[in-house]
């Protein structure tokens, strides 16, 4: 039988820096090759190929090795965007549950098909939401509908704000969410200042956030915490 294999960028123990499990201790699994390229993107070098290529049991062994190492109980499925390796996950997922390890996979919310083929095996979903202007590119609003429409449960939503993010666009991503569970966890990250992306002004922020507040029961305001920590 053919083992899968991917290109994999990096392997890390470290702090999560954003969403529901902020400071949580994790594995970082990071995939090379993204189909998206956000002006805003904190790991640009992920997104291109090629980075080394490893099998699903070559992974599972590193990634246990770091979590045993680190004391971390779960593994951050990251990118690029980990889903164009769906087949590569769908066969590594089981070698880390039988480590004890919970899966966590952060995606940008566009390969719904993809997501389909391995929800099942994940604890936690971290999605993207896409707002088009924030991050210079075509809009992904029917994608996110259906990605939304076949998420797990234990799914939040992340929406990625810079200075240039339209509050017409924001409100249509608010929608989306309200629209898929009004109490679904949802972080308005404001970007980490760069030199191709600035966060929005206190004015348009707080405004996004009481947008949210009026349709969402779960928001939170976070900024990336690990370059604050001045961690990976």
């Amino acid at each position: 039988m053919k083992t899968a294999a991917a290109p994999v960028h990096e392997i890390f123990c470290s702090r999560q820096g954003e969403g529901l499990y902020c400071g949580r201790r994790q594995v970082f699994l990071r995939f090379a090759g993204c189909n998206l390229n956000c002006s805003y993107c904190d790991e640009p070098a992920a997104r291109s190929l090629p980075s080394f290529m490893m099998t699903t049991a070559e992974a599972a062994a590193e990634v246990v090795k770091q979590a045993r190492r680190g004391r971390a109980r779960i593994v951050s499925l990251t990118g690029g965007e980990p889903l164009l390796h769906w087949r590569f996950i769908k066969e590594l997922a089981p070698l880390l549950k039988k480590a004890g390890l919970a899966l966590h996979l952060e995606t940008n919310g566009t390969l719904y098909r993809e997501l389909g083929e391995v929800a099942g095996l994940m604890t936690a979903v971290a999605m993207d939401i896409k707002v088009p202007s924030s991050g210079g590119h075509r809009p992904f609003w029917s994608a996110h509908r259906r990605f939304l429409a076949v998420a797990p449960r234990k799914t939040f939503i992340k929406a990625v704000l810079t200075s240039s993010f339209a509050m017409r666009e924001f409100r249509l991503a608010v929608g989306l969410a309200a629209a898929a569970c009004p109490g679904i966890p949802f972080f308005i990250q404001p970007a980490t200042r760069k030199k191709n992306s600035r966060p929005p002004a206190a004015r348009p922020l707080r405004e996004a956030e009481a947008i949210a507040r009026a349709r969402l029961s779960r928001v939170k305001v976070l900024p990336q915490q690990h370059p604050l920590w001045g961690i990976k």
